[in-house]
């Protein structure tokens, strides 16, 4: 019996209430008859996300405090906790306010073995779930919960957002007119070097907390061997480029670790499982090509890098940002595009595509007052290929036409 334990978790809650929480781009239904889910990374922000849903349901006037049941199975007084012992979280809610939970709230539920279950049984409640692990990601969620479940992804903060924690609300057509562009580009510049984490933005050591979220992820999500260390900083280190399994198995087998390529290809799928890394292919309609060809590599925020101490690569930061920025706008297929048959060839960074056929061209390059020849090159080919209907230049500060393209600057693509 876990009765006590969740007593003493519980009376935590209610005694100490919502935070201090702030509005974040997604939102979650307050009356979905499913469960709702929540993925995502480490510190991303989603039990954070979970508290501003709990405010919204109080001051709706859905729920009052007391009936609404918030668990963090991660607080040390639920170690070990399993499915069976659930039923005694709901007789101890019970016990403390004598009502049955209208929503209920379960933080980092992956701890619990085979939670999904329990709630296939009938609960009358509102139920949210969050999770980090690779044990809960939406296709797991899917698995368990057998369909009964809508699934919301988050990521760290998006630059509108980041831009909304520090205080700031810039007009953006009036930016581009503007002296004050110079303030929005050095927002920028903070945003891309010590990434968008939410408690980031408020801390002021931030290479310090940075360090201590990249040692979470490292033992936590990804084992904490030697081994582990050493592919996620191979991975920190060569992010934003053209990466193959080879080439990190060959890396890791120099630094002495006795594995095969399929360990490598395990620890690839870990760090996508756990939102740390992901891997986009080239944009070709033959399976065997994609596989064939090198993979571009991705991180979940671009702070890590400075936490680790590397030379910070804005052109390298600004492409990641993109990236994550296309997740979050749920764009559909995202792959990466390169002249066929030339390893020398031109590339482009992004293809937007639904089911194969390619809808738009990103090209991201650093480029303050003139775009180079090369990546109006690599555009013109790509278009003449794939026949997009659109195609687009993200600078950092370069706006107008180049050869009929449209390049804007990178601030103002994240902001509209």
């Amino acid at each position: 019996m876990r009765v006590e334990d969740f007593k003493q978790v519980i009376a935590e809650w209610l005694h100490q209430g919502v935070p201090e929480v702030r509005d974040r781009e997604i939102t979650l239904p307050l009356d979905s008859n499913l469960i709702i889910a929540v993925t995502g990374g480490r510190r991303s922000g989603k039990t954070y996300l979970l508290f501003l849903t709990i405010k919204k349901i109080v001051e709706s006037g859905k729920a009052n405090l007391d009936e609404i049941l918030y668990v963090d199975f991660e607080h040390i007084r639920l170690k070990g906790v399993n499915v069976s012992d659930l039923d005694d979280m709901l007789v101890a809610f019970y016990e403390l306010t004598g009502k049955k939970p209208k929503h209920i709230f379960l933080d980092e539920v992956q701890v619990v073995k085979g939670y999904g279950a329990w709630f296939r049984r009938r609960l009358d409640a509102r139920i949210y779930i969050s999770g980090s692990s690779s044990t809960l990601t939406p296709k797991n969620i899917a698995e368990e919960l057998r369909g009964r479940c809508l699934s919301y992804e988050i990521y760290p903060l998006s630059f509108r957002e980041y831009l909304s924690f520090v205080g700031y609300s810039p007009k953006t057509e009036i930016l581009l007119y503007s002296e004050e562009r110079g303030k929005i580009l050095s927002l920028l510049r903070d945003y891309l070097y010590y990434g968008a984490y939410p408690a980031i933005v408020f801390e002021d050591d931030k290479k310090r907390l940075l360090r201590s979220y990249y040692e979470s992820v490292l033992v936590r999500d990804l084992g904490g061997t030697s081994l582990a260390e050493a592919f996620t900083s191979y991975v920190i280190a060569n992010y934003a480029q053209p990466i193959t399994v080879n080439r990190v198995y060959s890396f890791l087998r120099s630094l002495g670790f006795a594995i095969g390529k399929e360990r490598v290809i395990d620890l690839f799928n870990r760090a996508r499982e756990t939102y740390f890394a992901f891997m986009v292919e080239i944009f070709q309609k033959s399976e065997r090509k994609r596989k064939m060809y090198p993979k571009k590599l991705y991180i979940i925020d671009t702070g890590y890098p400075t936490a680790l101490g590397y030379e910070f690569s804005i052109s390298k930061a600004m492409e990641n940002a993109v990236y994550l920025e296309l997740l979050r706008r749920g764009v559909g297929e995202i792959h990466y595009w390169r002249e066929y048959g030339k390893s020398d060839g031109v590339e482009v960074d992004f293809v937007l595509s639904r089911n194969f056929e390619a809808e738009e061209l990103i090209q991201v390059t650093y480029a303050e007052d003139t775009v180079k020849g090369r990546e109006v090159k690599a555009l013109k080919k790509a278009q003449r290929e794939l026949k997009p209907k659109k195609a687009t230049i993200l600078t950092w500060n370069y706006r107008g036409k180049v050869d009929d393209i449209e390049a804007v600057p990178l601030w103002y693509w994240l902001l509209t």
